[in-house]
């Protein structure tokens, strides 16, 4: 006599089939949310290229500066030259507290042609102007129309000058001074993952 051969029940198919949905939706969500997480690190990590940049071409605008041009004699880049500050770099602020900072600084390696900068927050962008480099003093102002915006959703950009004795000046700083020894960057940044800082602090001596 043949034995019945004994198989699945419909109620266990479907609680199988329910629990292969189960574990698909939880593999799914998993790999979801690591695919977000890697975007998210990605975006972090383009953003603090772009800032760490934005600060490697300050500093190198500052550490070209010409002050032994403009020490022997050539036409400072401002009428009233600030005593902090070295005779290279000017600093302002405009009505809304934004500052700007301006460098004559050499261009090329040969060290016989100059230019000004000058980086200046407008809105929530940062940029970056330049003048036509020039091989004699005085040289062109640099030309805000043709200013390059070297960062956007910008929240703040700051420069301190460090004056021995005093600590950490706000710039510009009135008066007579010890001259300042270093300089403090700070750019600040905001998207939808909320503000990021960055700091970088220069010597100048």
């Amino acid at each position: 006599m043949m034995r019945r051969q004994q198989g699945f029940t419909l109620i266990e198919v479907m609680i199988a089939i329910t629990v292969m949905a189960l574990l698909s939706v939880i593999c799914w969500r998993a790999l979801d949310s690591v695919d977000d997480s890697d975007q998210r690190l990605r975006a972090s990590d383009a953003e603090t290229t772009a800032s760490l940049r934005i600060l490697q071409q300050l500093q190198r605008d500052i550490e070209m500066r010409a002050d032994a041009e403009l020490q022997r004699g050539a036409p400072l880049p401002a009428d009233t030259p600030q005593r902090l500050l070295p005779p290279s770099m000017i600093s302002a602020r405009d009505p809304g507290g934004n500052v700007s900072l301006e460098i004559t600084r050499s261009v090329g390696s040969d060290g016989a042609r100059w230019q000004r900068v000058r980086w200046f927050q407008q809105g929530r962008t940062l940029r970056r102007a330049s003048g036509a480099p020039g091989t004699g003093f005085p040289l062109p102002a640099p030309a805000a129309a043709g200013a390059v915006v070297v960062a956007g959703d910008l929240k703040r950009f700051d420069v301190q000058a460090w004056e021995p004795g005093n600590g950490w000046r706000t710039l510009p700083v009135p008066g007579d001074t010890l001259p300042a020894q270093g300089v403090r960057v700070t750019v600040e940044v905001e998207d939808g993952r909320g503000p990021r800082r960055y700091v970088r602090v220069l010597a100048l001596q």
